[in-house]
């Protein structure tokens, strides 16, 4: 990592002013994406672009308190990273969150070399302990020495405990939250009071749920209709948004059973389907 400086604190002390968040959806589909391959479905040939869905993602921008850009957070790095960087006409990233080890979540990881070389900085990658170890037997090259031929990535591992606040480099603080996808457990994310992010979650343990209280805007996934054995289902996404009782909700991590009009219009005024590109403003030091 020689000659790149580092990119960021990891501490424990919040901010002393949350500042504003706003969160744009890389990609909100399933592991497959959508369209999938060989699937002549009404989605996937659906002329809507709301049902054209890469790998899951969000960026949470925080607006800079010294003025000029705002600074990126960006949670998991899917197969389409390039892509929706570019979509999005995305720069820089401050620091990543990793919410686990499967590869629609971690396969873009190797696109972080050219934000390296441009910006002169070793990236932050935050997880839990299990996620960052993944991440060094899947790109073990960039954990070693070998020969580099394009380059490789420039990481800085930082692992995040359970229910412990880190402030991240763009000054947002991040609370990491256990869930389950099946019976593995990930982290989903709070970011200061007033936003998490859950993907993959096929349940909600007892004791994340007070974290959730109180939310301005929860961001949830939701597979399918019908019941799913690593994730919740339409109705199970829904019935964890009325306990939790969030302003609004928006959901994510959508397969082609979903057409984006038609499901839309059947969801309580409170709750939307996101879709790829969509950008949200989130209230300051709400609740």
């Amino acid at each position: 990592m020689t000659g790149f400086r580092s990119g960021g604190y990891n501490g424990s002390m919040p901010p002393a002013a949350s500042p504003p968040l706003s969160v744009t959806f890389l990609g909100t589909g399933t592991s497959t994406g959508v369209p999938m391959i060989g699937c002549s479905c009404a989605v996937c040939t659906s002329s809507d672009p709301r049902n054209k869905r890469m790998r899951v993602s969000v960026v949470v921008r925080t607006a800079n308190q010294r003025g000029g850009e705002p600074q990126n957070l960006l949670v998991d790095t899917t197969p389409e990273l390039r892509i929706q960087m570019l979509r999005e006409g995305l720069d820089r990233v401050e620091a990543i969150l990793m919410t686990h080890g499967h590869a629609d979540h971690i396969f873009g990881l190797d696109d972080v070399r050219q934000i390296n070389f441009r910006h002169n900085i070793v990236m932050p990658i935050y997880g839990s302990e299990a996620t960052l170890a993944q991440l060094r037997r899947v790109f073990d090259y960039v954990f070693k020495e070998t020969p580099t031929g394009g380059g490789k990535p420039q990481l800085d591992l930082r692992t995040l405990e359970p229910f412990e606040p880190a402030l991240m480099p763009t000054g947002a603080e991040v609370m990491p939250l256990p869930v389950l996808h099946g019976t593995l457990p990930i982290y989903g994310y709070k970011f200061g009071r007033s936003l998490a992010y859950l993907t993959d979650v096929s349940a909600i343990p007892d004791e994340t749920l007070p974290y959730l209280e109180g939310l301005d805007t929860l961001i949830l996934g939701a597979v399918r209709f019908e019941p799913h054995p690593t994730h919740f289902n339409l109705e199970q996404a829904l019935a964890a948004i009325a306990k939790l009782q969030p302003r609004r909700a928006f959901l994510t991590h959508l397969s082609h059973h979903f057409d984006h009009a038609t499901v839309n219009a059947t969801l309580p005024p409170s709750v939307r389907l996101a879709y790829d590109g969509l950008t949200i403003a989130v209230p300051e030091n709400h609740g």
